[in-house]
């Protein structure tokens, strides 16, 4: 019987990867059916709450002690994209979003960083 040892870079890896279900990138398909016409309740990135909702005719709004402001969103290759009337001046933001094991998703800006967490649907 053979003895098999693995690198310790990988093992070290090996140790960080969660149990259970991972966490799964939206394609932008599941964003359109999952999210489009629905209030998206959650939190930004600095803990204030909001409400958003990306519309079918690719108006959005956002209200709540994160924001209050309205624009255009659209799809992009991996995600969703939004430009405010006044939110970061006008200029366009893509991102990401990850649906987590028990149902949130989290919103990440294209650096990785997380811009928000969506905790409800409504």
């Amino acid at each position: 019987m053979k003895n098999y040892r693995l690198p310790s870079w990988l093992l070290g890896l090996v140790a960080f990867l969660p149990l259970g279900v991972q966490a799964q990138a939206m394609s932008p398909k599941e964003i359109q059916e999952s999210l489009v016409g629905k209030p998206l309740a959650g939190k930004a990135g600095n803990d204030k709450a909001f409400t958003m909702t990306l519309q079918p005719d690719g108006v959005v709004s956002i209200s709540g002690a994160a924001a209050n402001d309205t624009g255009i969103w659209r799809l992009s290759d991996a995600g969703y994209c939004t430009t405010w009337k006044t939110i970061r001046a006008g200029q366009e933001r893509c991102f990401t979003v990850q649906r987590q094991e028990g149902g949130e998703l989290i919103v990440y800006n294209l650096d990785g960083s997380i811009s928000g967490r969506i905790d409800k649907l409504r």
